[in-house]
């Protein structure tokens, strides 16, 4: 499915889109017509057969390992043709103009709110677990669970989180004036910090006491945290994306950097549930745990 593509264009560098049926179309009200393209049924197609792989691999039923990559392979094949007929759009044919810069920032952000609320859900199921239960004696985390150290690899991730908070906003900056030679280190530095942190997460997941099946603290534990860590691995794919784009000089044009705003915007999301998550699943179960309480 790669590489094979619906539009005609001529020699295009880098970004070339490889589905949508005609070019993108900008009428003079200023918004752009999307093209019918194959890649949203593609993609929701991919995400069904390895949600189905998944659930049958869980329930022990007929599984096959081919079954789960050509899933896989399906879902990345599509996705990723389809960023390129997007980065083709606001790059080459200029489809993205200022009305429709406005709507994707008001769409991107809509998007970042309800990503909130997701972490509100899971954050209303850990207080509600851990603020005076009965059925754990009033103990938080419930004996004998002992809690992660949280003076230890968790404090190192904040630091590396909020450093690469400075270097993401540094990057944007440095895009914003279309200095392409210096955005190329701190975006650099950026995917660093989120590899760094992940390397982190997963030795302290392998250093822990309890797992997923210890207790309801376990479980809202490591949903949270997981939840956490999924998003930084998407800030870091997010931010890698913008490396190459930078590379390949898609951001020397005036006010054509959304790309690089909106991985700006997310890598601080981030950052920010965090600095919750490192406070309240981190530092509050252990006060708990050594008699000095928080709540």
């Amino acid at each position: 499915m790669v590489g094979f593509s619906l539009k005609v264009l001529n020699s295009v560098p880098f970004g070339v889109g490889m589905g949508s049926f005609s070019g993108g179309r900008t009428p003079r009200t200023g918004y752009h017509l999307v093209d019918p393209s194959p890649w949203p049924i593609m993609v929701s197609a991919g995400v069904m057969n390895e949600a189905a792989s998944f659930i049958s691999f869980v329930h022990q039923g007929h599984y096959t390992l081919v079954n789960f990559v050509c899933a896989t392979w399906l879902l990345l094949s599509s996705f990723y043709s389809w960023m390129m007929d997007i980065i083709t759009e606001a790059t080459y044919l200029g489809c993205h103009t200022s009305l429709v810069a406005r709507g994707l920032k008001i769409g991107f952000s809509l998007f970042l709110i309800s990503e909130a609320f997701f972490f509100v859900g899971f954050f209303w199921a850990w207080f509600h677990s851990g603020i005076g239960n009965l059925s754990s004696g009033c103990m938080w985390p419930p004996r004998p669970v002992i809690p992660v150290y949280p003076w230890g690899a968790p404090l190192f991730n904040t630091a590396v989180l909020l450093a690469s908070g400075a270097a993401v906003t540094w990057a944007h900056r440095a895009v914003a004036i279309h200095d392409r030679e210096e955005a190329m280190l701190p975006l650099g530095l950026c995917v660093l910090a989120g590899v760094v942190f992940l390397r982190f997460q997963l030795g302290e997941y392998r250093a822990a006491s309890f797992s997923i099946a210890d207790s309801v603290y376990g479980s809202c534990f490591y949903m949270l945290t997981g939840l956490h860590g999924s998003h930084v691995l998407g800030g870091t794919l997010f931010l890698a994306a913008m490396w190459v784009r930078n590379y390949f000089c898609h951001f020397i044009r005036p006010n054509r950097h959304m790309g690089v705003v909106f991985a700006v915007w997310y890598w601080h999301f981030v950052d920010v549930i965090w600095l919750i998550v490192f406070v309240w699943a981190y530092v509050w179960p252990y006060k708990n745990w050594v008699g000095d309480k928080l709540l």
